[in-house]
């Protein structure tokens, strides 16, 4: 059913909803009992990270159905609405026990940074990335700051990068207030920072 409705609105509740009904059925590391079809934590994070790039492809889709200047303008209020059906999916991500900062690093953000870029859309470019700095633990942003900020260099060029930037900033610097015994000594988080910066400054 989810393949074959291909309505915008209608497949992201579609997707929405079976997003919810599978919360306690994904297998993961402490599942109180094996999955009736079987499968482990791998099958779980792919099925999500599947729903999420379909989920954000319907969520782009919406903006650009034609129309007028004044509905193309409601359908950006509108998709600025349904956003949060997308960003579940990297809230379901970050719940899981089985993904550690070693499958986060290696399959989870490479994939979420992969349909990031290519959507080419700047309200999901902006929200997105936003939305992995506030689901995912401060531990996984250290692990993964450098292709984090190489994908900041990538978005397209109406996305508010500074924002984006600061956050994560903001973020890292909280945490590392109480707990600068658990930051790498090799994160040259600063260098990588103005790197990033000043890779976007020349490119614009």
């Amino acid at each position: 059913m989810v393949k074959c409705v291909q309505y915008p609105t209608r497949g992201l509740f579609l997707r929405n909803y079976l997003s919810q009904s599978t919360r306690d059925k994904l297998p993961d590391l402490n599942s109180p009992s094996p999955p009736p079809s079987g499968g482990d934590v791998t099958d779980a994070y792919d099925f999500v990270l599947q729903n999420f790039r379909e989920m954000n492809r319907l969520w782009v889709r919406l903006q650009h159905m034609g129309g007028s200047k004044e509905t193309r303008k409601r359908r950006e209020k509108e998709r600025q609405e349904l956003r949060v059906l997308v960003g579940t999916n990297l809230v379901r991500l970050s719940q899981l026990e089985g993904v550690d900062k070693t499958v986060y690093r290696d399959v989870v953000l490479p994939k979420i940074l992969e349909e990031v870029s290519s959507c080419k859309d700047t309200i999901a470019q902006s929200y997105l990335m936003d939305c992995v700095i506030q689901v995912f633990p401060d531990e996984f942003h250290l692990e993964t700051l450098r292709p984090f900020l190489a994908a900041c260099a990538q978005l397209k060029e109406k996305v508010n990068v500074r924002s984006i930037l600061q956050n994560m900033m903001n973020r890292l610097s909280n945490f590392s207030d109480g707990n600068a015994d658990r930051i790498p000594q090799d994160l040259r988080a600063f260098d990588l920072f103005n790197d990033c910066i000043t890779k976007i400054l020349e490119e614009r």
